[in-house]
């Protein structure tokens, strides 16, 4: 064979081994090709699965779920309701104070000039009317108590003679003159005591005091601060061993078992509100509380400089959760029956509470109950509102049951799930 033939075959093989290491190539990226493509049909497939889960559908191919742990769901308080159709409650929304009625707080001061000697009661603590919050010891009590003891001697000392003179008189024994004269010292000395008694009074003393320090000589310049009322101590002012004034505070007490909350209301306000009329309101210590009370009083006077009326609102607080104070806001029920135009009743409609409907991104959703400790949200559309209440229009229908207190955990929740979700792409 000659050397042209040789060559020849020698090309032919190196061509085909080429051909063939190229195929093999090829199908090796195909297969690697191939994973990806399977995956991403899986992954589509699961997708599926997923929002064929969401049948509330706001729109969107996937509806989240929230599972919660039964801890979790009794920490979050959930209460759900049925979506019912009503009318629409109108009110007004405005806020308030906390503060004591008018009879139900009292200031405890020195009624004389002298030294705080001791302090008995402590902070919180339930009281009696008339019991002693602290003792003061007083030189000016001590020289009233002497007044009023030696005037009261003398009027009995006198009192005696002009009895004796009378009777002497009467005997024919003694002149009328000496009966005049005894009787004379006797008015007197009468004048001497009632003086000394108005002094014990003007230093706070009361008739049962003055009475038993009639009957002791020995009665000491050491005097009560009572309480003026049954209450709770809510300050302490005063330090033992600190001098004092005459009219320096030393104690308040309350009674805390109703309270009054005030507001302002402008006068365009005014006419929906009434004497008697019931008023709710929450305060930010206690957000998941609600408190009644009813008005007991409109103000005659309109405020020049707010153009604003007050309203006193009387509400018990007998578990004492309220604290003088406090910042509140009221919610007053207001014409809820009629339109505001005066055209009859309103119309019913799809209303849920306030608290049941939450902002997530740019829309508003409810939560649905969708299995144990398992909730959906879902898409709503909004209507009229008021403090309470607000219509929903689309999505959603009578009888549905609906997660009305609590929803704002579970807006928490799926907040963090789309943040997980957004991590891990």
């Amino acid at each position: 064979m000659n050397p042209r033939t040789l060559l020849f075959f020698a090309l032919s093989a190196s061509l085909l081994l080429g051909c063939r290491d190229k195929g093999g190539s090829e199908s090796s990226v195909s297969g690697r090709e191939g994973a990806p493509n399977k995956t991403q049909a899986e992954a589509s497939h699961g997708d599926a699965d997923t929002g064929a889960e969401g049948p509330h559908g706001g729109g969107s191919g996937h509806e989240e779920v929230i599972q919660l742990t039964p801890e979790a769901v009794r920490s979050a308080q959930l209460k759900t309701d049925t979506v019912q159709r009503k009318a629409l409650s109108v009110g007004l929304a405005v806020p308030a104070r906390v503060t004591f009625t008018q009879k139900g707080v009292a200031r405890v001061a020195a009624r004389v000039p002298g030294r705080l000697a001791s302090i008995e009661v402590s902070l919180g603590q339930k009281v009696k009317k008339g019991q002693a919050l602290g003792y003061l010891e007083s030189p000016e009590l001590g020289r009233a108590r002497a007044d009023y003891l030696s005037a009261a001697t003398k009027t009995q000392v006198a009192e005696d003679n002009f009895r004796r003179e009378k009777e002497l008189f009467a005997k024919g024994i003694s002149s009328e003159r000496e009966m005049r004269e005894a009787e004379s010292a006797f008015v007197t000395a009468q004048a001497e005591r009632n003086a000394a008694d108005g002094r014990l009074h003007a230093v706070g003393l009361s008739d049962a005091e003055i009475t038993a320090l009639r009957g002791n000589e020995h009665y000491s310049s050491r005097f009560p601060a009572p309480s003026p009322l049954d209450g709770t101590v809510v300050e302490i002012a005063g330090i033992v061993g600190q001098t004092v004034e005459a009219a320096t505070a030393l104690f308040t007490v309350a009674d805390l078992t109703e309270l009054w909350v005030l507001l302002d209301l402008s006068e365009s306000q005014l006419a929906q509100v009434r004497v008697g009329q019931p008023v709710d309101f929450t305060v930010s210590a206690l957000p998941e509380r609600r408190f009644t009370g009813r008005v007991e009083y409109i103000g005659d006077l309109v405020d020049e400089k707010t153009r604003t009326i007050s309203v006193r609102v009387v509400v018990p607080n007998t578990d004492g959760a309220l604290k003088p104070g406090m910042f509140a806001q009221a919610e007053i029920a207001t014409k809820a029956d009629v339109q505001a135009d005066g055209g009859g009743a309103q119309p019913q409609r799809v209303v849920l509470p306030r608290e049941a409907v939450q902002k997530v991104g740019e829309e508003q959703v409810v939560f649905v109950p969708a299995g144990e400790n398992r909730f959906k949200p879902l898409k709503v559309r909004t209507g009229a509102s008021s403090a309470k209440e607000v219509e929903i229009l689309s999505s959603i229908e009578p009888g549905t049951l609906v997660v009305t207190q609590g929803a704002f955990i579970l807006k928490s929740e799926l907040s963090k799930e789309s943040m997980g979700e957004g991590h891990s792409d």
